[in-house]
């Protein structure tokens, strides 16, 4: 007996959504002020790569307006 595509999709899809479900049970999630801190330190950094980059941006500008007097 040739099985239905349509049929044989819906348990595919029924057979992953069990899957994920179990998997997501799995997760061990942070407590609430470790993430708190994680957040912190994450912003902290971003915002330091930022002025860095940034001052950096500056200095390459100031310098080829120098040299190529733009």
């Amino acid at each position: 007996m040739v099985s239905n595509p349509v049929s044989g999709f819906i348990k595919r899809t029924k057979q992953y959504l069990y899957e994920v479900r179990a998997e997501i049970g799995k997760i061990v999630w942070p407590e609430k002020d470790k993430a708190t801190k994680t957040t912190y330190v994450v912003v902290i950094f971003i915002v330091l790569v930022t002025a860095f980059l940034g001052l950096i941006d500056i200095l390459f500008s100031k310098l080829f307006s120098y040299f190529f007097h733009i």
